[in-house]
């Protein structure tokens, strides 16, 4: 996949959060990989997103 380098920085300050949030839980941290899985995930539990100004309606059938 490529990303445009102002998603790469955003991606990048997300997981430099959350590995400081996993850090001070005692946690191991997480990957870019790990990162945009865990997004994708949460997106596919939604009943809409919107993502390249197009708003996409989930049926529900595989939550």
């Amino acid at each position: 996949m490529t990303l445009s380098p102002e998603a790469r920085d955003i991606l990048r300050q997300y997981k430099t959060l959350i590995n400081e949030r996993r850090r001070n839980d005692g946690l191991s941290p997480v990957t870019t990989a790990q990162v945009m899985e865990s997004i994708c995930e949460y997106m596919t539990h939604q009943v809409a997103v919107y993502l390249c100004g197009r708003f996409i309606l989930q049926d529900g059938k595989n939550n």
